[in-house]
């Protein structure tokens, strides 16, 4: 899981939780949901599709730089603004 800060520096700032459902942070489906504080971080948080936090469902493939949104809640900013950070993002040695 990662937290990312979305809109930074607007009035529409936010944190969001991307949670992998493999662990790896590969190609694969991530889980995005609003995240209040990092006091609500649980490394083993379920996906609840049903939480009033989750904002969406991001299906990506690495290898062909293709990603697309299911039941999102997400401005198309937003949802671009999370795809290019999984994109790009390489997880630290030992961390899923």
């Amino acid at each position: 899981m990662v937290i990312l800060k979305i809109n930074a520096d607007t009035p529409q700032e936010r944190d969001v939780k991307i949670i992998s459902d493999d662990g790896t942070w590969d190609t694969g489906t991530y889980h995005i949901y609003a995240a209040s504080s990092f006091d609500d971080i649980e490394p083993l948080e379920p996906r609840d599709k049903t939480s009033t936090d989750y904002l969406g469902e991001l299906l990506l493939d690495k290898k062909k730089t293709l990603w697309n949104y299911k039941q999102s809640a997400l401005q198309p900013e937003e949802q671009k603004e999370i795809a290019d950070f999984v994109m790009d993002y390489q997880a630290p040695d030992g961390v899923y």
